[in-house]
C-alpha cells in the first residue's frame, strides 16, 4: 500500500473526481476527509467499504475559517494531515457560453472557489504540515493550455491554479512539502455531462468533438486519474514540486 496510515483531505470529494481519488487513497491504506459543500456521506461509506476511515467535514472553501475548521476536523480525528488534494471547483453549474454574457459576480464568484479556495486550504494545512512535510496536489485543467471558448472565468481561473502551484513550490520546499498540479482535460463525470447538456454556444458534444483530437483514442473517466493522484501523494514522488502533469490523452500537444 502506497499511502498507508497517511491522512488525507480531499476537497470536492462527494462526487465525481474527488470520489474517485477518495476511493483511490483508500485502497492504498490511507485515512481521508471528505471536504465538500455538498453532502459526503456516500464517499465516507464508499472509504469504509474499501477498508480504511473517513470524516465528512461540510467546507466551503471560498471562505478561509471554513478551510481551517476542515484542518482542525483532520486533525481532532485522525492526528495528522499528510495530503492535501485541492479539487473543489466550480465547474458542472457553469454554462457556456459568449463571454460578454459572463457578469463580473459570476467571474468572481469562480475566482473565489477555484483559485482563492486552493490558497485557503494550503494556509489551513500549513501549520501542520510544516514540521512534518507534506503532498499537495492542487488539480487544474488542460483547459488553460487547449483554450476553451465560453468559459473564460473557469479557465482563467485553472491557469492561476498552476500559477499559484509554481510560486508554493518555492516556498514550501523549505519545509519539505511538495506541490503540484493534475490538469485533466474533459472528463467523464457528472460535472462533465453537465457542462455539455446546458452549453449555450452553437457547437457540438464535447467528448465527440475532442476524442478525434486525443492521441488515446478513447473517453476519460474519474478513474483515469487516480493513478497520477497517488502517485504525487506517495514517496515515490518525493523530489517532485511545482510541476504540472497534463491529463488529457495527449490532446493538447496537437
Amino acid at each position: 500500500m502506497l499511502l498507508k496510515d497517511k491522512v488525507a483531505i480531499i476537497t470536492g470529494s462527494a462526487q465525481g473526481i474527488g470520489a474517485a481519488f477518495a476511493a483511490g487513497y483508500a485502497k492504498e491504506g490511507a485515512k481521508v476527509v471528505i471536504a465538500d459543500i455538498m453532502d459526503g456521506k456516500e464517499s465516507v461509506k464508499t472509504v469504509e467499504k474499501s477498508g480504511s476511515e473517513a470524516i465528512y467535514v461540510k467546507t466551503d472553501v471560498s471562505k478561509q475559517e471554513e478551510c481551517d475548521a476542515m484542518a482542525k476536523a483532520a486533525i481532532d480525528r485522525f492526528g495528522a494531515i499528510n495530503i492535501l488534494v485541492n479539487n473543489a471547483a466550480i465547474f458542472g453549474s457553469l454554462i457556456v457560453k459568449p463571454f460578454m454574457e459572463v457578469t463580473t459576480d459570476e467571474w468572481m464568484r469562480v475566482m473565489g472557489v477555484n483559485t482563492a479556495g486552493p490558497f485557503h486550504c494550503i494556509k489551513a494545512v500549513f501549520p501542520y504540515m510544516k514540521e512534518k512535510g507534506g503532498k499537495i496536489i492542487n488539480i487544474s485543467s488542460a483547459s488553460f493550455i487547449e483554450g476553451v471558448p465560453g468559459m473564460p472565468h473557469y479557465v482563467s481561473s485553472k491557469g492561476a491554479v498552476m500559477a499559484l502551484t509554481r510560486c508554493m513550490a518555492k516556498e514550501l520546499g523549505n519545509f519539505n512539502i511538495n506541490i503540484n498540479s493534475i490538469a485533466p482535460g474533459f472528463t467523464q463525470s457528472e460535472g462533465g455531462k453537465s457542462v455539455d447538456r446546458n452549453k449555450k454556444l452553437p457547437i457540438g458534444n464535447l467528448e465527440e468533438m475532442q476524442l478525434p483530437m486525443r492521441s488515446l483514442k478513447r473517453t476519460p473517466y474519474p478513474q483515469d486519474l487516480v493513478g497520477t493522484a497517488v502517485f504525487l501523494a506517495s514517496d515515490m514522488s518525493s523530489f517532485v514540486t511545482g510541476q504540472l502533469i497534463v491529463h488529457d490523452g495527449g490532446m493538447s500537444f496537437h
